[in-house]
């Protein structure tokens, strides 16, 4: 009985771990991905004063897609000298999804020089603890639940801007 146990107990960390997808497979549909010569591009972009200084943000959203599906979005978020042509790059973050789903993450760590790049891999796993409201309202940068978050909320805006776009 103890053996049969055990096996079914090892056969369902296996199943567990069979059934998620691996970073090699993310890495092969991330390139495929970016190797995609048919991606249409949708830029939005603002700019922000910072009050009583002479610095602005600049905030950029790109969003790469076919037929409405959305493949890979980039979030930048500069500062910009008003007497300077030079901007410094704070965020630039990139996602990555495959059938709506956000599958990886590469964020861009300008603390440290040169800039690193900091990547997550996310699994159906990680779009349930979403769905049921456990990465909402985290703290900017707690781990891979702020990016859940946020490539969820871009998805969404993407969705939108669809919407607004599209002829009814």
């Amino acid at each position: 009985m103890k053996k049969l146990v055990l096996l079914l107990f090892s056969l369902g960390f296996y199943a567990m771990g069979y059934s998620q997808v691996s970073p090699k497979q993310i890495d092969s549909i991330v390139n495929r991905i970016e190797s995609e010569k048919t991606l249409k591009q949708k830029t939005v972009c603002d700019t922000f004063t910072v009050s009583f200084s002479n610095l602005a943000t600049i905030e950029c959203l790109k969003f790469y897609f076919v037929k409405d599906k959305l493949f890979k979005a980039i979030y930048s978020n500069d500062y910009h000298r008003k007497d300077s042509a030079r901007n410094i790059p704070t965020r630039f973050d990139v996602f990555y999804y495959n059938e709506g789903l956000l599958i990886k993450v590469i964020s861009k760590d300008f603390d440290n020089s040169p800039p690193t790049d900091i990547k997550f891999y996310l699994t159906e796993k990680d779009l349930k603890k979403f769905l049921a409201k456990e990465t909402q309202h985290y703290g900017k940068y707690d781990g891979a639940n702020y990016f859940i978050e946020f490539g969820y909320a871009l998805l969404n805006e993407f969705k939108q801007l669809n919407q607004k776009v599209s002829p009814k």
